[in-house]
């Protein structure tokens, strides 16, 4: 059982979270977490309805000449 539990126990602690500060763009993000979710959750959802429209668009029975 403990020769099982080692392994695991390692891969537990390499994935532990990284204590630095990398800096960079993201670093003083000039919004809230909340309001980027928002904002991309948006975007998302008009990705969506894009690709929604489009495939309609194609998947539409074509009108032969009456």
């Amino acid at each position: 059982m403990a020769s099982r539990l080692l392994p695991v126990l390692a891969l537990l602690l390499r994935a532990a979270p990284v204590w630095a500060d990398h800096g960079g763009p993201l670093a003083s993000a000039p919004m809230s977490a909340v309001t980027a979710a928002l904002l991309m959750g948006g975007l998302a959802l008009i990705a969506v309805l894009l690709v929604v429209v489009i495939v309609r668009l194609l998947a539409r029975p074509s009108r032969g000449p009456e």
